[in-house]
């Protein structure tokens, strides 16, 4: 065993135990970094895992920066898509632009890096699947326009068309890299082996459990509103979603085979990494416009608290809301803070609502879809729809 493996698969399990402890804990600013923290332990467990008597590391190794950095821009396409489709939105946001944008670029930047080494793994332990070799050498002429009408009917008619974001870069650059005769999906299927696009699927679908579960016990996280699925969720994901993370994973790897076997990108590393660097931090700008729906809200920021509550919470150390001790107020600002935190509803939406009257969850229950729209100035009445939600439930958990 390396040392360097060695040390990775000791730290790598400590990192995650240290993300759940916080987590528990309500520790700043820790907690609301738990999603990272979870995703980097799997990564570089997992990496370590696979160097084991090779000393070969598959993404922690000099290249590590750049497939970060690419793997950040990969994943803002979808941001860029959702924009339009409206799929999901972050709540409980950190405030503080550097270190939200930097989140942002850590935690997209684990894409390509999970599904590499998932589908890695499953490559080792897979037995070979091979079928009768079938002749592909139209696939291009197809594949491409499909991919583009795919996007375009998302974008289009985003309500009914939304599924097929997942799947048109698959086709796109798989079809490019067939094409101009790099590794591509269409090359295995025409040699019978349809072991690489089996791997890359179940790596999708592993890595999506994991997303969604890490997500789901997070404080800052995604919240989804895909339309026709609210009532069907596992975690925060729509259970009919978790076969795209299949397609997702085809796209990705083939994207990831793009850049590996180019020429033209990998004599251009440093300036493909300026502009993809350019190209997040636009993405992000926008991400905080239409993508986020609340940031964390800090202790001194809260209305209904007394000086003296205030004093007291602030002596625990504790700086944003959800850091505060419940047993530290009185009735009524428990109500308040819950309100505050209810889905992640932020200072924003709970100032718009007490100006209202609206000061407890119980009373946001009894708002109707077109009553909170126009409070809360949300359009989006799918994401409105899940306040009413969680107000609802929120009272029937409450009930004796």
């Amino acid at each position: 065993m390396n040392k360097k493996s060695a040390t990775l698969i000791v730290l790598a399990p400590l990192l995650l135990a240290f993300a759940y402890y916080t987590l528990v804990r309500r520790i700043e600013p820790f907690m609301y970094q738990f999603y990272l923290m979870a995703w980097w332990s799997f990564i570089c467990f997992l990496d370590a895992i696979l160097a084991l008597g090779t000393t070969r590391f598959l993404v922690l190794n000099r290249h590590f920066a750049f497939l970060v950095t690419m793997s950040a821009a990969f994943w803002c396409i979808f941001e860029m898509v959702n924009g339009r489709l409206q799929n999901w939105f972050y709540i409980n946001i950190p405030q503080g632009i550097g270190f939200r944008f930097a989140g942002y670029f850590l935690a997209f930047g684990t894409v390509i890096p999970a599904i590499r080494l998932s589908e890695e793994q499953l490559e080792r332990i897979l037995p070979d699947i091979k079928v009768r070799p079938l002749s592909l050498k139209g696939y291009p002429k197809v594949a491409l326009p499909l991919g583009l009408a795919c996007l375009t009917l998302a974008l289009v008619f985003p309500v009914y068309c939304f599924a097929l974001a997942w799947v048109f870069l698959a086709f796109i650059i798989d079809g490019f890299n067939y094409r101009r005769g790099y590794p591509s999906f269409a090359g295995d299927i025409e040699r019978g082996d349809l072991k690489p696009m089996l791997a890359a699927g179940l790596a999708g679908m592993i890595c999506g459990f994991l997303w969604e579960f890490w997500n789901y016990w997070s404080i800052a996280k995604w919240v989804y509103t895909v339309p026709f699925f609210e009532g069907l969720k596992i975690f925060e994901m729509p259970a009919p979603g978790f076969l795209g993370f299949a397609f997702f994973a085809l796209g990705t790897m083939a994207f990831l085979a793009l850049l590996r076997s180019s020429p033209i990108l990998a004599r251009s590393k440093w300036p493909l990494s300026v502009l993809a660097l350019i190209f997040c931090f636009v993405s992000f700008l926008l991400i905080d416009h239409y993508t986020v729906f609340s940031y964390t809200a800090r202790v001194d920021q809260l209305p209904f608290l007394s000086d003296n509550d205030r004093a007291a919470i602030e002596a625990t150390g504790a700086r944003t809301s959800y850091a505060i001790d419940p047993r530290l107020l009185g009735r009524e600002e428990r109500e308040r803070l819950a309100l505050l935190q209810l889905k992640g509803l932020g200072l924003r939406g709970f100032n718009a609502l007490d100006q209202y009257g609206v000061d407890t969850v119980a009373r946001l229950s009894e708002l109707d879809q077109n009553e909170l729209s126009s409070i809360l100035q949300e359009r989006n009445m799918r994401r409105v729809k899940v306040y009413l939600k969680a107000a609802k439930e929120w009272g029937h958990a409450k009930q004796p």
